[in-house]
Parts: structure tokens; sequence; C-alpha cells
């Protein structure tokens, strides 16, 4: 169902235009992944989203909640995608490699030189801020979740030896997909990217 809350002060008569809120924070994560969070200002938020000063205080209250909250569906939408991956019918091990290629091939798009929002406030926000923080710790902890779940499955497939830490395996896969977030900003290649999928998939042999 769609989240709408009216934008009252615009100028002029007539009707209250309506804005949906996921539409509007998905705009505002494109600002902060690309600035970060010190470096957006509100000016620049409401270029971002098209929304009007006081339509964004109306609806999020200030910079810190609206950046909590994209945070936040950010957080949620990787997990889900991450999640329903790793839980594909078929092969642990292919399930893991398709993940590990996805984030490959994010990270050396264009549009993975912008950056994660994820990403930028960890390395921008932590650990000074404790909220943020914990956010963030609990998408990690999360995800090493999933991954050791899919070795598991593995192991109990057949596909990935026994003698493997799931755990250990696990931190180390999620060590890879968040340095494809680092390095995709650098200017990470394609080849390069699937190269490390490659070199990584040899821990599950």
């Amino acid at each position: 169902m769609t989240t709408t809350t009216p934008v009252s002060d615009r100028p002029g008569p007539g009707r209250p235009r309506e804005f949906d809120l996921d539409d509007a924070l998905r705009d505002a994560t494109e600002v902060f992944r690309t600035r970060g969070y010190h470096g957006t200002s509100v000016q620049d938020l409401t270029v971002g989203t098209g929304l009007a000063r006081g339509s964004l205080y109306k609806a999020f209250h200030d910079k810190r909640s609206l950046f909590l909250a994209a945070l936040d569906q950010t957080v949620a939408a990787s997990l889900q995608r991450v999640g329903d991956q790793l839980a594909a019918p078929g092969p642990a091990k292919a399930a893991i490699r398709d993940t590990l290629l996805n984030y490959a091939r994010r990270a050396s798009s264009i549009d993975g030189r912008r950056g994660c929002i994820m990403t930028t406030a960890a390395i921008e926000m932590m650990p000074e801020d404790a909220e943020v923080g914990a956010v963030i710790v609990r998408m990690f902890r999360r995800m090493e979740d999933m991954f050791a779940a899919a070795v598991l499955r593995g192991q109990a497939s057949g596909e990935i030896p026994p003698d493997r830490d799931d755990r250990i395996i696990a931190k180390h896969l999620l060590c890879t997909v968040q340095g494809f977030r680092v390095l995709g900003k650098a200017g990470l290649t394609e080849q390069d990217a699937a190269d490390i999928v490659d070199q990584t998939l040899r821990l599950l042999s």
C-alpha cells in the first residue's frame, strides 16, 4: 500500500499535493550516499527530493530523522534482497556465487561509484554515533547469519566440505561484499570483481 503525506506548504490555492514517503526516502538516500550525512544540507535534500523544506520537516522532523529513515529503508531492502538470493532453490554454492556476483556487478557499475549509504555511514559516523552504529552492526550480523546459513545448507547437501567453519566463511563473504562497495568508488572493474568472486569461492571447495 502506498504511503502518502500531504504537501501543504506549496504556494497557491487548491488541494495539497501528496507525495510517496518511500519515494522521498529513496531520493534522499541518493543524496546521502553521494554527499555523506555531514556533507548533506537541507537544501541538498529539497533539491534531491523535489520537496519543499516545510514538507520535509513535516514528514521527517529534521535531517537526522530523515537520514535514519533512509538508512532503515536501505538496510531492509538490502537484507531482503540478499536473503532471497541466498535462499534461492538449487545448489547453495550457486546461490552464494550469484549473490557475490550481484554485488560485484553493482560495485563495478557507474552506480557503484556513487557509493552506498550504509558503507558511507559506517565510515563517516562510527563509532561516535551509537544509534547509527547499532543499525549498521545489526545489518552486518544479519548478513553474516544469512551467509552462514547458506554455507551450512551447502554442507548438508555435500557441496561444501563439512570441516569448513561456517562462521569464518560467512565473515569472509561479508568482508568481500563490503569491500566491493568501497572499491566500487575507486573504479573497480567488472572483470576484477569477477576474479575476486572466483578466488573467494575457493573457500567453499
